[in-house]
């Protein structure tokens, strides 16, 4: 318990000096560009303090000169740091409203060209996912990360993927790209109190073109990416 509050305490106080760089990066460099490198600085130093290694398969799969909306699971905090810092593409995270409102981090976040939803509001997730496609047209250099089963998984075993990413897909025309995350669950477990050593690695598979699919058959784009996820993912043995 006492080696989990020292990382913890650790990773808090790097936090807190990385932020003021971030905000700093976005008022200088409008762009946003300046700020996510320094949000990836910061993803390096907690995988550092954790000792948690990734390891990056299929970058080959990603073009620099395209736009993506990247799809993940999810099972621990630490899937964060892995894909900001394994994915070296301008990208933003899909991320819950909460975080908006904490002092200094919200605000480092928004400079880092995250994006904000409320979960536990439909209509208000809508106008925020019409918002996010109106931004990502307006800045093509910019990619989204989604955690597709919409929050962590407590037993990390995969969970059902919601729709928005491919409604987003549909609506936009760009591109998803599935991201499989495997090793995150033991690195720490939603509501774990233990941070282990570990290495988590990161697959990348080949793009989803959205053409291929239309708004009729949207729940078949959802079932086939779910079944390339059921094919890469390693969970956990119960």
């Amino acid at each position: 318990m006492l080696h989990y509050f020292l990382i913890i305490g650790t990773i808090s106080v790097w936090t807190a000096i990385c932020i003021p760089f971030v905000i700093l990066a976005k008022i200088v460099d409008g762009s946003g560009r300046l700020a996510h490198r320094f949000g990836q600085r910061w993803a390096w130093g907690v995988l550092k303090i954790s000792r948690v290694k990734v390891e990056v398969e299929g970058l080959n799969n990603i073009d620099e000169n395209s736009q993506y909306i990247i799809i993940c699971n999810h099972t621990s905090a630490f899937d964060i740091p892995a894909i900001y810092w394994g994915i070296k593409k301008k990208h933003g995270m899909l991320a819950k409203k909460q975080l908006k409102h904490v002092p200094f981090f919200g605000w480092a976040m928004w400079a880092a060209g995250h994006f904000f939803v409320d979960r536990k509001n439909h209509r208000a997730a809508l106008a925020m996912m019409d918002q996010v496609a109106i931004q990502m047209s307006d800045d093509k250099s910019h990619s989204l990360v989604i955690f597709a089963e919409g929050t962590r998984s407590m037993d990390g075993q995969l969970q059902r993927f919601k729709k928005g990413a491919f409604i987003l897909s549909l609506d936009t025309g760009i591109p998803i790209v599935p991201v499989i995350i495997n090793g995150a669950h033991k690195a720490k477990r939603k509501n774990g109190r233990r941070i282990t050593a570990t290495t988590i690695s990161l697959s990348i598979l080949p793009p989803m073109d959205p053409k291929a699919y239309s708004s009729e058959t949207r729940q078949q784009y959802v079932e086939d990416t779910h079944d390339l996820f059921v094919e890469h993912y390693q969970a956990p043995v119960q």
